[in-house]
C-alpha cells in the first residue's frame, strides 16, 4: 500500500495546508502595504488574516513599523481582539516582537505534533 492510499480528502487537504504553512514560514513575508509619508503611520505594514473553521468571521492581525525616526525602533501590533482592530495598536521592542514570533512558531509546531500524536524528544525535557 502506498502512502497516499486510504487517505480521506480532508486528510490530504490538511496535509497540504500543513506543507504550505511550512513553506510560508521559510522566507520573510513581503509587506501587505507600504504606507506613504502622509499616512498617520508611514512605513511597512503586514496584515495576517485567519479564518476559524466553525465561523465565517475573518480575524486580522496588523503589524506595522513606522518610518519616523522617533518611532522607528518599535513594532506596532493590532490583534483581532483590539477594541478597534486595525486601528488600535500595542507597541513592543523588536527584541520582544522576535520573542513573541518565535514562541508562536514553537507553539504551532507543538500543536501540530500533538494533533498528529507524534512525541518529540524535546517534549520530554525536564522542566
Amino acid at each position: 500500500m502506498s502512502a497516499g492510499e486510504g487517505l480521506t480528502l480532508d486528510q490530504v487537504r490538511a496535509e497540504l495546508e500543513r506543507l504550505v504553512s511550512l513553506a510560508n514560514t521559510a522566507e520573510r513575508p513581503k509587506p501587505t502595504a507600504i504606507n506613504p509619508p502622509d499616512h498617520a503611520m508611514p512605513g511597512h505594514e503586514w496584515t495576517v488574516t485567519e479564518q476559524h473553521p466553525h465561523t465565517t468571521r475573518v480575524h486580522a492581525w496588523v503589524i506595522r513599523t513606522v518610518d519616523d525616526p522617533e518611532c522607528a525602533n518599535t513594532v506596532y501590533v493590532s490583534t483581532p481582539d483590539s477594541t478597534n482592530p486595525g486601528d488600535d495598536f500595542g507597541c513592543m521592542s523588536p527584541i520582544d516582537a522576535r520573542r513573541v514570533a518565535m514562541a508562536l512558531i514553537a507553539a504551532a509546531d507543538r500543536a501540530e505534533h500533538v494533533t498528529a500524536r507524534v512525541t518529540r524528544l524535546e517534549d520530554r525535557r525536564a522542566q
